[in-house]
């Protein structure tokens, strides 16, 4: 269908929303910067990482600059010397890797904070943080954050780096905007015989695309609240930016998507976060919160293979640690059951799990789902008392236009909806309100003459909680966190016996442990080389071993107090005592002295 545009569009685009700004009422920008409080701006969150680095045992740093010249900010956290500090257990959180991410940096930063404030009364926590090594990057991503915090509200993943997506030549020339006046970039949908989509019969409210195989005929456009600013024929087809950094890691990186930049780690901040990981080998653990999510579901497991070609799922041998963490998780949130959990190619966390072999974890502050599934104590009984038939408080009107609800609905029968953003909608409803914008009729110039309405789901709707839910969730969040960090690997010397042969020569059998929960070495560090396996150092001459050598190297000990055990026999000569050292890549280090008693 071919759409006519005056020449005077852009002057009464120009005209409608200087009008529409004019007449916002004042009393709603207040209500949009208080619901702002719950999360942090740029300058509140280098505000805040500035003075917990002031803090005992706490510092910061200045990871990387964005292309849009904010700092990205590195926190790190743990008692002892520098060069101590880099040979502990290690545990990495980063938030923020999309742009849209508000929550994760909340939750981070708060569990840095509850960490220190927990370690006056908390013996556990102070242990902890003399004996490991905590990184936080709260915010790798804050050229798109800015943009929950400006006006109008648009939501966006990707950073600022301009970038031709409709390969017309022109870059970010035709991006979403705030048509209405309303503060937020919203959605349109267009009743257009070409379009894709119909209203959902279960909440008219909700856009489903129709299936011809169910004889369903699309009769709506569903497209971002915009204009079509090049005059294409397409709608905001071009937008600012830019790079989803996590699309843009090395591990089944997308060739050529839109939003996965020229090449992998393409962008100053993916490549700074990679750089950092490869410099601090010790770190074993890496929790990342954005859209990736592998501990709502329990990620599938890869069959032994024959041959060096890259796994495509977790290593059999590392599940179960997926297993119980994921379970653990999704109790702390309040869950009962799996959800939907997805790892899109080139994301971070897949990155550090397969090619660098780390315990990697990944987890979405929010999603409609999630939203659902927390269900509150009586829960099941007001649904039952009020019947869960899917019915809202929508004024739905039919598809012909009028107030008139459907037939079956007037008969009290049960809705047909099939949209799986039902179910959120009516916890929405219930609990979130503003978190879905009424449609509302509009008059478009690129759609003279046609029913045009501007609403849906609110810019961060799906992305991030409601400042409501944001106390208990943060609670819920730090708890996890504050248990995983005492989860590492940590390698012990649980004995090392000495028994005098005669003659000068004598035998050592020497127990080394793994107090940890995970083990040193998940199968997929050990397939991929890239954690060292544990040493083991007598410190005497070469010659002195008549059995064994200086330096004994281990696989893999398993966590929860797994252990190996060597035997050696040496002649020490004039020494009575040598240094028993114990080395791992990510369980940190032991020492202890034996004596060899004539």
């Amino acid at each position: 269908m071919s759409h006519s545009r005056g020449p005077c569009l852009l002057l009464t685009l120009a005209l409608g929303l200087v009008v529409a700004c004019a007449s916002f009422p004042p009393s709603a920008l207040a209500k949009k910067t208080e619901s702002a409080a719950a999360y942090l701006d740029n300058k509140a969150l280098a505000s805040k990482v500035k003075k917990l680095a002031r803090r005992a045992d706490v510092r910061a740093e200045k990871l990387a600059e964005s292309r849009g010249g904010h700092s990205i900010w590195l926190l790190e956290a743990g008692g002892g010397d520098k060069n101590s500090r880099t040979r502990r257990p290690a545990m990495l959180v980063v938030a923020g890797i999309e742009g849209n991410d508000l929550a994760g940096s909340t939750f981070a930063l708060a569990w840095i904070e509850r960490l220190l404030d927990s370690r006056e009364t908390d013996a556990k926590i102070a242990a902890m943080l003399e004996t490991t090594t905590i990184y936080v990057v709260p915010r790798l991503n804050p050229d798109a954050a800015d943009l929950y915090f400006a006006e109008p509200r648009r939501e966006s993943a990707t950073n600022a780096r301009p970038f031709d997506d409709d390969h017309d030549g022109l870059v970010d020339e035709d991006g979403p905007e705030d048509l209405n006046g309303d503060g937020r970039v919203a959605w349109m949908r267009v009743e257009d015989p070409e379009g894709k989509f119909i209203r959902d019969e279960g909440d008219g409210r909700l856009m489903i695309e129709a299936e011809p195989g169910r004889g369903e005929v699309g009769r709506w456009r569903y497209l971002r609240e915009g204009s079509d600013n090049d005059a294409d024929e397409q709608w905001n087809e071009d937008g600012d930016g830019g790079v989803n950094f996590n699309r843009n890691f090395p591990f089944d990186y997308p060739w050529f998507a839109a939003d996965s930049g020229l090449h992998q780690v393409s962008e100053p901040e993916t490549r700074a976060l990679a750089d950092f990981l490869i410099a601090h080998p010790s770190i074993s653990l890496v929790f990342t919160y954005g859209a990736a999510d592998n501990l709502v579901k329990l990620p599938k497991d890869a069959k032994p293979a024959e041959d060096r070609t890259p796994p495509e799922a977790i290593q059999t041998e590392d599940l179960p640690y997926y297993k119980h963490l994921g379970e653990s998780y999704r109790t702390a949130l309040g869950v009962d059951k799996e959800l939907t959990g997805a790892s899109p190619g080139g994301s971070f966390s897949d990155w550090v799990y397969f090619n660098r072999g780390r315990f990697s974890l990944a987890a979405s502050p929010w999603s409609p789902e999630l939203a659902v599934a927390m269900k509150k104590d009586g829960d099941d009984a007001d649904e039952k008392a009020n019947g869960d038939n899917g019915e809202t408080n929508a004024d739905a009107k039919s598809e012909n236009g009028d107030d008139e609800k459907p037939e079956d609905e007037k008969k009290g029968g049960e809705k047909k909806g099939r949209s799986e953003d039902a179910g959120y909608l009516k916890w929405i409803d219930t609990n979130a309100p503003e978190l879905f914008i009424e449609w509302k009729a509009f008059e478009h110039p690129d759609f003279p003459g046609e029913s045009v309405e501007i609403g849906g789901f609110a810019p961060y709707a799906k992305s991030n909680p409601p400042q409501s839910q944001m106390d208990n969730l943060t609670t819920k969040h730090v708890d996890f966190l504050t248990s995983l960090s005492l989860k590492l690997p940590r390698i012990a010397i649980r004995s090392a016996e000495v028994e005098n042969l005669g003659k000068g020569v004598f035998e050592l059998t020497i127990q080394i442990e793994n107090t940890g929960y995970l083990p040193t070495a998940l199968a997929q560090g050990e397939r991929t080389r890239e954690v060292h396996p544990t040493r083991v150092t007598l410190d005497l001459p070469d010659d002195a071993f008549l059995a064994g050598s200086r330096t004994t190297t281990l696989g893999a000990i398993a966590g929860s107090g797994g252990m190996e055990e060597i035997q050696l026999v040496v002649r020490p000569g004039d020494a009575r005592t040598s240094e028993l050292s114990v080395i791992s890549m990510l369980g940190g280090s032991a020492e202890t002295s034996v004596a060899f008693a004539p």
